[in-house]
């Protein structure tokens, strides 16, 4: 399978293309996005810690992302304005908010309709962040990071697995990110392609329902 690593470092990344899928809609109002954007940049020293000590708050519920707080800190809008794509540093909103999993089955957050998820790994182990339908694995770890369409179902497993399994991780340890949201202005969307909500296409919304173990939506 497919593994995005990259090399360590600050102002660039690169988008990767999604394989094509059944005809599913975000919602009647737009298309799913067609690229996902990943890279890393060095996590500040401040923020580290921050997260070191949230990884171990962390309810110990495997399986589930918890919100641990929202905040506003310029270093971070900062280095996230740097690391960026040029040109949609503008569509960044703050505050900012963690979030902390020990593992993630898939999920979607389809409750948020006109923006992208940002992911920043903070802190935690080697996990891999995982698009259900896909073979597309990216590199989860301090200092990667994932903007997404949260429509997408999505998870975050142990390297190497494609199905969610609770019992791997009952005492497993914490990965804790720093989530933000870009809006969707007319360059987000067309750098992440997305269109149109396709006519006779599957709309997801909140009340979807998602497989946690494999991210199938249950029709």
């Amino acid at each position: 399978m497919p593994r995005v690593c990259g090399a360590f470092f600050l102002s660039c990344g690169h988008f990767v293309e999604l394989p094509d899928a059944p005809p599913m809609s975000a919602s009647a109002r737009r298309g799913l996005a067609r690229r996902i954007w990943h890279s890393r940049a060095a996590v500040p020293a401040p923020l580290e810690q921050q997260a070191s000590q949230l990884a171990e708050k962390t309810p110990q519920t495997p399986g589930r992302v918890h919100q641990l707080g929202r905040f506003e800190d310029e270093t971070a809008r900062r280095a996230l304005s740097a690391c960026l794509p040029e040109g949609l540093a503008s569509s960044l909103h703050s505050p900012f908010e963690w979030y902390g999993c020990r593992g993630a089955g898939f999920h979607t957050d389809a409750h948020y309709d006109e923006v992208l998820f940002g992911a920043w790994c903070m802190a935690g182990p080697m996990r891999d962040f995982v698009l259900a339908g896909t073979e597309l694995r990216l590199a989860c770890a301090a200092g990667d990071l994932v903007v997404f369409d949260p429509f997408q179902p999505h998870a975050v497993l142990d390297p190497g697995q494609l199905r969610y399994d609770r019992e791997r991780y009952v005492a497993a340890a914490a990965t804790v990110f720093l989530g933000f949201e870009l809006e969707l202005a007319a360059e987000v969307r067309e750098r992440f392609g997305i269109g149109p909500a396709r006519p006779g296409a599957l709309s997801i919304g909140s009340a979807t329902p998602v497989n946690a173990e494999t991210g199938q939506i249950v029709r």
